[in-house]
């Protein structure tokens, strides 16, 4: 069982990501001088819809694991962040396959609140395929 790493992560995120391990993200960078991440996915046929396109649910789950790293990326080790909200807008459609890059961006940090902004892009390719904004409340255990 894979666990947080501590390059990206605060100490108490420790428990194994089971739902991460599923959907297959892994983290490419972080920068926590510009508070940015690039997270990536390889879409898989279990990410399939019915319809045989991938799935929404995939997309948007994918979106808030990355716009969580980037609040990681503003934590201090004992901190805890959850999701309070998060918008999806779907460009185009994604085949099993592609190679995503999510790119997020706080664009605010205060004392309880954390916003983010991200974007998706497939295959190195611009423009992006799909963009999200979150919003995530932070619990200081300092």
């Amino acid at each position: 069982m894979k666990k947080t790493p501590k390059s990206y992560g605060p100490e108490n995120y420790q428990h194994p990501d089971k739902y991460g391990e599923w959907l297959g993200y892994r983290v490419i960078s972080v920068d926590r001088k510009k508070f940015e991440v690039k997270v990536g996915l390889t879409l898989r046929e279990d990410h399939l819809s019915p319809a045989g396109r991938v799935h929404g649910g995939v997309v948007s789950g994918f979106f808030d694991f990355t716009c969580g790293v980037a609040v990681f990326s503003t934590l201090k080790k004992n901190d805890f962040c959850s999701t309070v909200e998060l918008k999806v807008n779907y460009f185009k459609p994604l085949d099993v396959g592609n190679q995503l890059v999510g790119h997020a961006r706080v664009v605010f940090r205060g004392k309880r609140l954390c916003v983010i902004h991200a974007y998706l892009y497939r295959n190195k390719e611009r423009p992006p395929v799909a963009m999200a904004t979150a919003t995530f409340n932070v619990v200081s255990k300092s």
